[in-house]
């Protein structure tokens, strides 16, 4: 399965609204506003998971498996929320 984070589709439901008769993507000033709070948590959330799988290579690395599974753990409820 595929998981969209509800974020996600917060920022195609904006877009797909925008969308012209040409088929091209016009904004104005009140949904550019919308968007960019979605656009910092989509970034929030992106380095968080990129960071907590780094931490998890490293101890895997390090042959730190009791540090690796809670790393694991924490990567499994961020993705869970993707659902």
């Amino acid at each position: 399965m595929i998981a969209i984070h509800p974020l996600h589709r917060q920022l195609a439901l904006i877009a797909a609204m925008n969308i012209n008769k040409e088929g091209k993507l016009e904004m104005g000033r009140l949904e550019l506003e919308f968007i960019k709070p979605l656009l910092m948590k989509n970034l929030e959330l992106v380095a968080k998971l990129d960071s907590l799988k780094e931490l998890a290579f490293l101890a895997h690395e390090m042959n730190e498996m009791d540090w690796q599974m809670d790393i694991c753990k924490q990567i499994e409820e961020l993705e869970a929320q993707l659902i």
